[in-house]
């Protein structure tokens, strides 16, 4: 390539711009459902003749006229990407494309166009390269302008698909393009630190972060110099540091490193491609017949080519337009929307700052509730729902993360860890308004914090981290260390994914009706299953994955650890659990001391009672909020009734509102499933005696009878007290109270997995 054309283009590339450059659809005239019909995309004047490609116009979000990841369909028949379409109905109650007033604001998953764009860019990716290698094999060579346009196409395809995620996302696309296309075995990005003088990857095959002195190594020696470097063999260049492979287990040979550059030629990185094992798309003619070299192929053959130099440039503008563009200040005018006859202005999209990563800017009302969370036994998540725009799940989790020093224990990166809890707030339904009145944002954050208070007020992760220490025999990798953190943050983590994406309907409901979700998991603990199965998945995107600082034993420890609490949370194993934990008492020596496991399914026992206890935590809420998420169940509850009478299926108990629901069948469900499972926690953890004094308060306010004061002090001290101010519920008919203490009882001894007897 001439260096006039590289500079052409690299002018033009890096022009300062909010967005990739693309011409938007008009979205006045998009339709949800118009997925086939197409868009012609143009490029900015690049110095390039002019490119165009039919994207459809579904494909784009109408608030941010980016391409959408994880579009969801509003009421107005639309479909937005979801976390802009949240930020805008926190602002306003109607449609963004139509002006309409909305409806009871709900959306759903459009799982379809999901699948569709990934499916569309994947076969314009191909389309691309193969118009790439069918114009090498011209004979106008590498300066063809036909290929130039081709290359930039693909470049802002990348751009495109990753324009609205994070920019280590779009980086990561794009050197994936350079690495295929050079036929190289590993591609990465260094950026520059300047505060700490070094380089940092994130970018990389080791799927770790990377630091390195900015001023040692090739790759510092590049950034330092801003000259290119191909080097064949790089065991004999001076400048190489071998002990990253040592470290790594990995042999470079050969490399092309090329510096990144800001519209001000200063240096704001490094991109580089490490071992050709292929043939690329820019070799001569004659060596392409196969596509990749053959096993005795010489060094000469696996080395990189100028021609791969100058290739490798055209990838690094783009890459240095993508960091420029993510850091550009964010203050541009909004996007207009013309909705019919008038415009909407909308809030300019953005990715996650530093501000929002941290509590740092919260309001003095959201800050005290959350300091005062650390210590007190009960919290109001529907106040925290309220005062966060509905963000109490995130807010909280991110906030207790910190509190409790597992950022700093583990070097969590706070940004990943906050977006990953950001995208399982989002797989909750909302707090008001939502199809699952209880299963719903508030009641994730409400078992976070409880987990939280049996955590860290009574030790639970402690005592089971004893037990787990003194069997494993790599403490080191397995970070069994006694301390309790990993177990710590195993609670934490399933408190918050525990009933991630729940449906507001019951297993028993999704088998019957033949779900995907219970064809999935063979009817077995089906919500459960899905809930702790789908969080993991989100681990798989780089930018979530805040547990990659584990070590594999680590991480294998944690996970199995969370699906057992998470599982452990399906109403028909209370029974399994209580009775196997029974059990276990039964050879406690002292009861006043707190519990120790002998061995490791203990421990898990003890642990999963703990998240159960959590999961009902309302029934320790001062009476009036314990109420209000009562009347939220029942709401549920009769909502499945109506499906269920919909699909021709029995109504199943208490969820038939022609009948009393579960506001008026506490008393027997306190008895058979709720005092027995929080008495038998406090035996084996005296430190939770509170929250048994306020599930009997409110026990006793539904119309039970506590045991004589002799016989249980210890569990009933302070509840007088706490009667006197509560309004005593009236006594239910005995024929109904009958009915639902058997339906309790029955429940109880329930042992409807067949795992659980196996």
């Amino acid at each position: 390539m001439a260096t006039s054309e590289l500079s052409t283009m690299a002018s033009g590339l890096l022009r300062p711009q909010a967005s990739p450059a693309f011409i938007a659809p008009i979205h006045g005239s998009t339709d949800s459902n118009s997925a086939t019909t197409g868009h012609k995309t143009r490029w900015h004047d690049r110095g390039l003749a002019a490119t165009s490609w039919e994207h459809p116009p579904s494909f784009y979000c109408p608030i941010s006229q980016q391409c959408m990841h994880d579009p969801v369909v509003l009421a107005d028949g639309h479909t937005y990407e979801r976390r802009h379409i949240e930020r805008w109905l926190g602002d306003h109650s109607t449609s963004p494309v139509s002006g309409l007033q909305l409806p009871p604001v709900t959306f759903f998953s459009n799982h379809a166009l999901r699948n569709a764009i990934e499916e569309y860019f994947q076969q314009v990716f191909s389309v691309h390269r193969r118009a790439i290698r069918k114009t090498m094999e011209s004979a106008e060579g590498f300066s063809n302008s036909a290929l130039l346009r081709t290359v930039d196409a693909l470049m802002q395809c990348s751009l495109l698909i990753g324009s609205d995620l994070s920019t280590e996302s779009m980086l990561r696309q794009m050197m994936d393009e350079a690495k295929q296309l050079l036929g190289a075995d590993v591609a990465s990005v260094f950026l520059v630190d300047a505060a700490t003088k070094e380089l940092v990857s994130s970018v990389n095959s080791t799927n770790e972060v990377l630091r390195i002195p900015i001023s040692t190594g090739i790759a510092g020696h590049v950034a330092s110099t801003g000259e290119p470097l191909v080097i064949k063999d790089v065991y004999n260049d001076p400048r190489f540091n071998r002990a990253v492979d040592k470290k790594l287990g990995y042999r470079t040979r050969s490399m092309i490193c090329v510096p990144l550059k800001a519209k001000k030629c200063d240096v704001i990185g490094v991109a580089q491609i490490i071992n050709k094992v292929r043939i690329s798309c820019i070799d001569p003619v004659t060596s392409r017949s196969s596509n990749f070299c053959p096993p005795d192929a010489g060094e000469e053959e696996l080395s990189f080519s100028a021609d791969d130099l100058k290739f490798l440039q055209v990838f690094a503008t783009q890459a240095a337009a993508a960091v420029a563009a993510s850091s550009a200040p964010k203050d541009a005018p909004p996007p207009q929307i013309l909705a019919q006859s008038s415009e909407i202005a909308v809030k300019p999209s953005h990715k996650v700052s530093d501000a929002e990563t941290s509590n740092a800017a919260l309001p003095a009302a959201t800050t005290e509730i959350l300091r005062l969370s650390l210590q007190s036994w009960e919290l109001d998540t529907l106040t925290l729902a309220a005062e966060t725009g509905d963000r109490p799940l995130s807010t909280l989790g991110t906030y207790l993360f910190d509190a409790v020093g597992l950022v700093d224990h583990f070097g969590l990166d706070r940004a990943k860890l906050r977006a990953f809890l950001l995208e399982i707030e989002r797989g909750y339904e909302a707090t008001q308004g939502g199809a699952a009145p209880y299963h719903n944002r508030a009641h994730a954050a409400a078992v976070l914090h409880g987990m939280h208070v049996l955590v860290h007020h009574c030790s639970l992760a402690q005592v089971a981290a004893r037990t787990f220490q003194s069997l494993e025999q790599e403490s080191e990798e397995s970070l069994a260390d006694g301390s309790g953190k990993l177990e710590s943050m195993a609670c934490l983590l399933a408190a918050a994914v525990h009933d991630y994406e729940h449906l507001g309907l019951n297993n028993d409901f999704l088998v019957k009706t033949g779900h995907e979700r219970a064809i999935r998991h063979n009817d077995h603990n089906v919500n459960e299953n899905h809930h702790a199965a789908a969080a993991f998945a989100l681990l798989r995107k780089t930018e979530l994955n805040f547990l990659d600082v584990l070590p594999r034993k680590a991480f294998i420890r944690l996970r199995r650890l969370v699906i057992e609490l998470v599982l452990g949370t399906d109403m028909a194993r209370s029974g399994f659990i209580i009775e196997s934990f029974t059990k276990n008492l039964a050879s406690s020596s002292d009861a006043q001391v707190c519990f120790q496991p002998k061995n490791a399914n203990e421990a898990v026992l003890l642990l999963q009672m703990g998240m159960k206890c959590a999961d009902l935590g309302h029934l320790t809420l001062p009476w009036g909020l314990h109420c209000s998420w009562v009347r939220r169940l029942e709401a549920e509850f009769f909502a499945q009734g109506d499906k269920e009478l919909e699909h021709g299926l029995p109504i199943s108990f208490l969820m038939d509102r022609r009948k009393p629901g579960a506001s008026e069948t506490q008393l027997g469900f306190f008895d058979f499933a709720v005092l027995p499972l929080f008495r038998v926690l406090c035996r084996a953890v005296p430190g939770a005696l509170p929250l048994l004094s306020r599930v009997q308060v409110n026990y006793v306010a539904y119309g039970g009878a506590l045991p004589a004061e002799s016989e249980a002090h210890a569990e009933t001290a302070g509840v007088q007290s706490a009667l006197e101010e509560l309004p005593v519920v009236a006594a239910q008919e005995n024929n109904s109270r009958s009915r639902c203490r058997r339906f309790w009882m029955c429940l109880r001894h329930q042992r409807s997995s067949p795992s659980e007897t196996e």
